[in-house]
């Protein structure tokens, strides 16, 4: 292709010659229209030369390459709106042409930047050029190009499964020793953040003082200039004003004095009126006045001046204990004890040897470890539907239209509450992991994820939730979701990172409360004597409890610490102790 003024065209558009529009010439030679390049650019972040036959792909963009006019002069003359000079070499480091003159000035400045002559480099293919995928002809190398071990989902299983077996019969001793370990660390960057605080506080302190000592510098200094000034104008007023009348006032009466005495008669009667006239002006005008301006006046802002720093809360330091080994499975239960509540318990939760149950008389119960009851421990503004304690703080899910979700003080005081856009009776229930808040949402077929403090931060599709009541949750870990829909007599797990459905149980009528044991799910189901025991990664039902206390009654929340299983029971308003052998 010719590339002269007078004969050029773009390859995208087929505008030619002087209709181009802002014609660019790449670094392979080709020209291209400015807007062909950038509509390109800005679809796909990068854009290729329009000519079939080159079809080269560039990063950089188009804004980066150089007027057609000047592609092959050197970019200091044209920068600088000299003559402009035939480029002879190219720099690689900072991108730019430049002619003989300029070149020595670069070199000399610059001795580490590498140059090319500018053939070898129009030669070439641009250093700007992506790597091309050798799969995909002239499109540039992309992570879904490269190469990839693919391992089969069963190895894939296997191997975890592996790794699982082996952390899980790691010793002891040496999970305390990693727990020590971390602790140390969080004491020792502890230390060091506290100690920059304290450095942070004594260079504020001083700094303020300074700034606060250099205002009342400024200030003295503004009153002490006023006051000069003042005096200056006071001197200058008696000097030239006050003092030049005063004597004018005086040499005429002097002239008077005199002529009255050494001149004959008819001089004095001839000058006379003259005098007179002039003395009587000087007594008949005012007396001069004084006027001083831009007198300052100081005004007292506050009686203190608040200091710029002050200690505020950060966020808690946690440190996990190491995964509890693997628990036994439970076959049968033994029940232990029960105990009468105020009104029917639809949640319940275990918080540092206390249990805690949200009642249907919109109140949270504690019941201590030697089985002492504390009644209204908590208000709400409706049925506890869902109760549990993270970070020293009590949440709790009521059921109000919309619901409303509460948090609470250890000691049981409101700090904030926020509503969660659900009218379903008994339909929604709340997890908290990893400092989220996730609630299902069966009015719009969703889990909503919520900050601590009640901010939305996502949503998790989920339509097996349309048209649901009664639903249950818990969260075996941190990446997984276990759910009982007791309408339609389905259990289900999803995987939180990719929202996908891993298994379905259909086989337990009616579930409702489900907690998590080590690797197994805990199940109960409406008028049913049955405890399921289902493994959370298969979702199959690999055991059974049996007792005839459960039957007849509706269980919407279970709870299990060390090997004792806590059932609340809704329309019997009790709570049984159970132990699992």
């Amino acid at each position: 292709m010719a590339t002269t003024a007078e004969d050029i065209d773009c390859e995208f558009c087929g505008l030619k010659n002087d209709k181009i529009v802002d014609p660019k010439k790449l670094p392979c030679g080709h020209i291209n229209c400015m807007p062909c390049l950038t509509s390109h650019y800005k679809e796909n972040d990068i854009f290729w030369c329009g000519l079939q036959s080159c079809g080269k792909v560039y990063k950089m963009s188009p804004e980066m390459l150089p007027d057609f006019d000047d592609a092959q002069f050197c970019d200091t003359c044209v920068k600088k709106g000299q003559n402009k000079r035939q480029a002879v070499s190219y720099c690689t480091d900072c991108s730019r042409k430049f002619c003989t003159k300029h070149l020595e000035l670069h070199d000399s400045a610059l001795e580490d930047h590498h140059t090319t002559p500018m053939a070898q480099y129009l030669s070439k293919e641009s250093p700007h050029l992506p790597d091309i995928c050798t799969k995909h002809e002239n499109q540039p190398l992309v992570m879904g190009c490269g190469p990839h071990d693919f391992q089969l989902l069963e190895d894939l299983a296997a191997s975890l499964l592996s790794t699982m077996i082996t952390v899980e019969s790691a010793k002891k001793d040496e999970e305390y020793e990693k727990l020590f370990k971390e602790v140390s660390k969080v004491q020792s960057d502890y230390d060091a953040k506290t100690e920059s605080m304290l450095q942070l506080i004594r260079k504020t302190k001083e700094s303020q003082l300074n700034e606060v000592k250099l205002k009342y510098d400024t200030l003295e200094r503004q009153v002490l200039e006023n006051r000069q000034e003042s005096q200056t104008k006071i001197a200058d007023f008696i000097e030239d004003v006050l003092l030049k009348q005063w004597n004018s006032l005086r040499t005429h009466q002097e002239l008077l004095e005199t002529g009255t005495k050494s001149n004959p008669p008819a001089a004095i009667v001839r000058g006379f009126k003259e005098l007179k006239a002039q003395l009587d002006k000087i007594t008949q005008e005012h007396l001069p006045k004084l006027q001083l301006t831009d007198q300052l006046q100081l005004k007292q802002i506050g009686e203190r001046r608040d200091i710029e720093l002050e200690v505020t809360s950060s966020h808690d330091i946690i440190i996990e204990e190491q995964k509890a080994p693997p628990v036994q499975l439970p076959k049968s239960l033994t029940k232990l004890s029960s105990i009468q509540l105020l009104a029917g318990p639809i949640s319940i939760c275990h918080y540092k040897g206390n249990t805690y149950i949200g009642l249907y008389d919109k109140t949270v119960s504690r019941i201590d470890i030697d089985n002492k009851i504390t009644n209204k421990f908590i208000s709400t503004s409706g049925p506890v539907n869902f109760v549990t304690c993270y970070k020293e703080r009590f949440y709790t899910l009521s059921l109000t239209s919309p619901y409303t979700v509460g948090v609470y003080s250890i000691s049981g005081e409101l700090i904030t509450s926020w509503k969660h856009p659900s009218h379903v009776y008994l339909s929604d229930m709340l997890v908290i992991i990893k400092d989220k808040v996730l609630i299902t949402d069966p009015s719009n077929t969703r889990i909503t994820t919520y900050s601590l403090d009640g901010q939305v931060l996502h949503h998790i599709p989920c339509p097996l939730l349309a048209d649901s009541t009664a639903v249950r949750m818990c969260a075996p870990d941190n990446n997984s979701l276990i759910i009982s829909l007791f309408r339609h007599s389905k259990v289900f797990k999803i995987d939180r990172p990719t929202q996908g459905v891993l298994w379905t149980l259909t086989e337990v009528k009616q579930p409702l409360g489900l907690v998590s044991y080590g690797e197994y799910t805990l199940l109960a189901a409406h008028n049913n004597k049955t405890i399921y025991i289902i493994n959370f990664t298969t979702g199959k039902i690999v055991s059974l409890m049996v007792h005839d206390d459960i039957a007849g009654d509706y269980v919407y929340s279970l709870e299990v610490y060390d090997s004792t299983l806590l059932l609340p029971k809704l329309e019997n308003k009790n709570l049984s102790f159970y132990k699992m052998t």
